[in-house]
């Protein structure tokens, strides 16, 4: 913990009225200082120089509480004493008393140096004397605050530091839960996808062309799952991204092969429509990822005899091109009050989601530069929408660049 700041000097602005204080009696002295003065100018510099001290005394302890007490009442006392013993003196000489009785002589010696002056500076001495234990214990309580709050601080940034340790092992035991929800929830998918296809076989007899399109499809989900274990191994050691030139229809082409099992068990057709020759520069690992994510969403979400359509096209967005992928559904939509919870991690509305499903895609879609948007159709159902650099060095937009997804391609 860094060290206290020590406390700020006293300035003299603290003090009211300190700085005329200061000069008036700088003038005063210079005034009494000079060589051999003529009697009358001593006689009346002498009373003001005391004047002024009795004065600045006298306010500073009316409007400082803290200063009452006997101390500065004595302090007060003397240089009113003083003041009076050298005004007595001043109206002795300037009434010229003292060549009519030796007793103005004796007054005006007892005021200038005698009795008088010294009860003032007797008074003064006193009032400074009974300050001293003051200042002293005001010291030795500012040292015992100044100890205990120090002390205190330090409990403080004792318990903060502790706080912050558990915040942040909360937040690794957060991270760490998550992680294992979002590879149980990219192991689910395949496996589902195996568990239908083996259903299927198993329902009735099949043709050797049917039994090795459900086999290749096992297989595929197997090795989906296996490189899912594998990067889950490998979590350890950075992942290196291997982005590259990969047609949006291949990409569309061998998600809806992976579900086409499961979409023919739910009685549904996923229909491909593709714009042009449209293109993606990504991770061809991470794009399957998320499209099948997307896919089975909307395989999930669409009624038995329904349609999916898997469409993509590209477009240019300022001076660079970007390929737009859209999965619709014709499920029930969404509902106004779940928008905002969509790609919130944790949160479905399915009986047994795990609620990762959109957070990750969107995660893969900003590694890969991307943006991903779910919104409800026009036409009933919902559009998941996923922009993609369409060539390397082409980013896409962000939701402050400008431009709504949905109008590339039409709800």
């Amino acid at each position: 913990m860094a060290p206290l700041a020590p406390p700020a000097p006293s300035k003299l602005a603290d003090l009211p009225g300190a700085r005329a204080s200061c000069a008036l009696l700088t003038v005063f002295t210079i005034l009494l200082a000079w060589p051999s003065p003529p009697p009358a100018l001593a006689a009346v510099v002498r009373p003001g120089y005391f004047a002024l001290l009795f004065w600045f005394f006298w306010r500073t302890g009316k409007q400082s509480p803290e200063l009452h007490g006997q101390a500065m009442g004595l302090v007060r006392g003397g240089f009113f004493v003083l003041w009076l013993g050298f005004t007595l003196a001043a109206v002795i000489h300037f009434a010229a008393l003292e060549p009519l009785h030796p007793a103005f002589v004796y007054l005006r010696e007892v005021c200038e140096r005698g009795a008088m002056f010294l009860l003032g500076t007797t008074l003064i001495a006193y009032g400074l004397m009974l300050w001293i234990p003051r200042v002293l214990a005001s010291h030795r309580l500012l040292d015992e605050h100044l100890r205990r709050q120090t002390g205190q601080l330090q409990q403080a940034e004792t318990a903060r530091s502790q706080l912050e340790q558990r915040l942040v092992d909360a937040d690794r035991r957060g991270l760490l839960g998550e992680l294992a929800a979002t590879i149980a929830h990219d192991l689910r998918n395949p496996l589902a996808i195996v568990k239908g296809s083996a259903e299927s076989l198993c329902r009735k007899q099949r043709s050797q062309a049917e039994i090795a399109q459900h086999t290749d499809v096992i297989r595929r989900n197997i090795d989906k799952a296996d490189r899912t274990i594998a990067s889950l191994i490998d979590l350890g050691r950075p992942r290196a991204s291997a982005p590259c030139q990969k047609a949006a229809e291949d990409a569309l082409t061998e998600v809806r092969d992976l579900v086409q099992v499961e979409a023919r068990r739910r009685q549904l057709t996923i229909e491909l429509r593709i714009d042009g020759t449209p293109s993606v520069y990504a991770d061809p690992t991470l794009l399957a990822q998320a499209l099948l994510n997307l896919v089975l969403n909307a395989v999930q979400a669409t009624p038995p005899g329904g349609h999916i359509e898997l469409r993509a096209r590209t477009f240019r967005f300022g001076s660079q091109r970007r390929t737009a992928v859209a999965i619709d559904d014709r499920g029930s939509g969404l509902p106004a009050a779940a928008r905002a919870e969509l790609f919130t991690p944790f949160h479905t509305t399915k009986p047994n989601g795990t609620g990762l499903g959109l957070s990750s895609c969107r995660r893969i879609a900003s590694e890969l530069d991307g943006r991903l948007d779910l919104r409800p159709r026009h036409r009933g159902g919902a559009r998941a929408l996923l922009l993609l650099p369409a060539e390397a060095g082409s980013t896409a937009p962000t939701p402050t660049s400008g431009g709504t997804p949905c109008a590339v391609l039409a709800c």
